[in-house]
């Protein structure tokens, strides 16, 4: 498997314009528009520092993942988003080497398709895989 870089920092936050806030007003980094994932019960704003992106996460249904994982962590860092050039290729690799993955078939989201492992295999932390995918105009 090859990891061309990190490619983001996904970071659980209880109320997305207060943190966006501080992230664009206090520390003045730019920030895209608010992307709003009814589907998955998420609001995502993405904040970019160099080429790496810290993606601030709301968690909107209770019934998912992520908002079940903010009252016993606490809001902070919720993944690492590391850039593969193959996602599908990636995932294959790390089950054959029996690499406990969330997502055995990717997920697309926006402009990526993405692939969590399990927490265990990070050592507590929750890895996603990522691939960028070219849009055609």
């Amino acid at each position: 498997m090859d990891i061309l870089g990190l490619d983001h920092v996904g970071i659980a936050v209880a109320n997305l314009e207060e943190a966006l806030r501080f992230y664009t007003e206090v520390l003045g980094l730019s920030a895209d528009p608010i992307d709003d994932r009814p589907e998955h019960g998420l609001r995502i704003a993405r904040v970019r520092v160099g080429d790496v992106q810290l993606e601030l996460i709301e968690a909107r249904d209770w019934n998912r993942t992520m908002q079940r994982y903010l009252p016993y962590k606490g809001p902070g860092i919720y993944h690492v988003g590391l850039r593969v050039a193959d996602v599908d290729a990636a995932i294959d690799d790390l089950e054959r080497r029996e690499v406990p993955v969330v997502d055995r078939q990717p997920r697309e989201g926006g402009s990526m398709r993405v692939s969590f492992l399990h927490p265990d295999a990070g050592h507590g932390t929750l890895i996603e895989l990522v691939t960028h995918i070219k849009k055609e105009p």
